[in-house]
């Protein structure tokens, strides 16, 4: 993955990106509490705000990137002649990630189910425990 950005929110005027950010934190601990232990008034300090994931869930791999839509694969794995043959098949979602939050179990929002956006993925939703994170740069 290229370098990460600076920290931002997506959709998020320049001067309210921490008022955004800790929206969105007290949002995620509303629906996933106790589980999420950041909130309104305790969000993830600078070294630590999350710009992409990639994880497992139901047997498919995904990455979860702030400002971009979510997005995955199948591998589908068959024999073809006697050959174990594997095929990827591309996923998407239309919703954009907004934040990600780190923990024990990872939390994901998105603009899903807001304005409009259908996606098969609730909102906020559990990541579980990421196998990659990438962290926003310290710039």
């Amino acid at each position: 993955m290229a370098d990460a950005p600076a920290f931002f929110v997506p959709f998020a005027e320049p001067d309210k990106q921490e008022e955004a950010y800790a929206d969105l934190a007290g949002w995620c601990h509303k629906d996933c509490a106790p589980i999420v232990t950041w909130d309104r008034d305790s969000v993830p300090p600078p070294g630590q705000r999350v710009y992409s994931i990639a994880f497992t869930h139901d047997g498919e791999q995904w990455t979860a990137t702030v400002g971009e839509q979510l997005r995955g694969v199948q591998i589908k794995k068959s024999r073809v002649r006697g050959k174990q043959v594997e095929r990827r098949i591309a996923k998407g979602d239309a919703a954009t990630v907004l934040a990600i939050f780190p923990g024990e179990c990872y939390v994901v929002v998105t603009n899903g189910g807001i304005g409009g956006v259908v996606s098969a993925w609730g909102n906020p939703f559990l990541a579980g425990k990421p196998y990659s994170v990438t962290r926003f740069s310290a710039v």
